[in-house]
C-alpha cells in the first residue's frame, strides 16, 4: 500500500489484547487529560473506549488485522469516511492486511482518547519503521449501542523535520 492508504488505516497502541488495563496517565499527559479520563466515564464510555485502542493495536501493532475487526467491528454496519478504504468489515480487513504486510515493522504510539457518547476520539504516532519520524494520526470511531464500531474516521499529518514553536506535534 501507498502512504496515502496507510493515512487512512487507524493507528495503534500497545494496551489491551486478552483483557489487560492501561492506566489513563498511560494515554495522556496529565495537562491535556479531559476530567473523564480519570474515571466518570460510564460504563459504555469505558468500554467503547478500549475497544477503540485494542483495535488498534490488534490491527496494526499485533499485525492481526481480521482478529481486531472480527472483534470490534460491527459485522453488519461499517461506515468508513477515508476514501481510500471500502465501507464494511471486509474492505477494512483486506486494506489493513496489506498494510501490514507491507510494513512489517509498523508501529504506532498512542498518546490520548476523547470519549464522549458512541464517539472515541484517539491521538497517536504511527511509525513505518525505527527510522521513520512518524505520522500523527486522530482515528475517531462512532459505537452502536451493543459497542461495536460501526463508523470511522481518520486526520494524519507527517510529523515535521522542524518546529517553529519546538513543541511535539503529538
Amino acid at each position: 500500500m501507498n502512504r496515502t492508504l496507510r493515512l487512512a488505516l487507524p493507528a495503534v497502541a500497545a494496551v489491551i489484547a486478552a483483557g489487560a488495563v492501561v492506566a489513563p496517565s498511560a494515554l495522556a499527559t496529565p495537562e491535556h487529560q479531559h476530567p473523564q479520563a480519570s474515571g466518570h466515564l460510564s460504563h459504555q464510555e469505558q468500554h467503547n473506549r478500549m475497544a477503540a485502542i485494542a483495535v488498534l493495536d490488534i490491527a496494526f501493532n499485533k499485525h492481526e488485522p481480521q482478529k481486531a475487526a472480527e472483534k470490534f467491528i460491527s459485522p453488519d454496519t461499517y461506515t468508513q469516511h477515508n476514501p481510500y478504504v471500502g465501507n464494511g468489515r471486509p474492505a477494512f480487513i483486506a486494506a489493513a492486511t496489506g498494510f501490514v504486510k507491507q510494513n512489517p515493522d509498523l508501529s504506532l504510539d498512542i498518546k490520548r482518547t476523547v470519549t464522549e457518547g458512541d464517539l472515541v476520539v484517539v491521538q497517536g504516532l504511527q511509525k513505518l519503521n525505527a527510522s521513520d519520524r512518524g505520522t500523527v494520526e486522530i482515528d475517531t470511531f462512532r459505537f452502536n449501542r451493543k459497542g461495536q464500531i460501526v463508523e470511522h474516521w481518520d486526520a494524519t499529518t507527517a510529523v515535521a523535520a522542524t518546529s517553529a514553536n519546538g513543541n511535539p506535534q503529538v
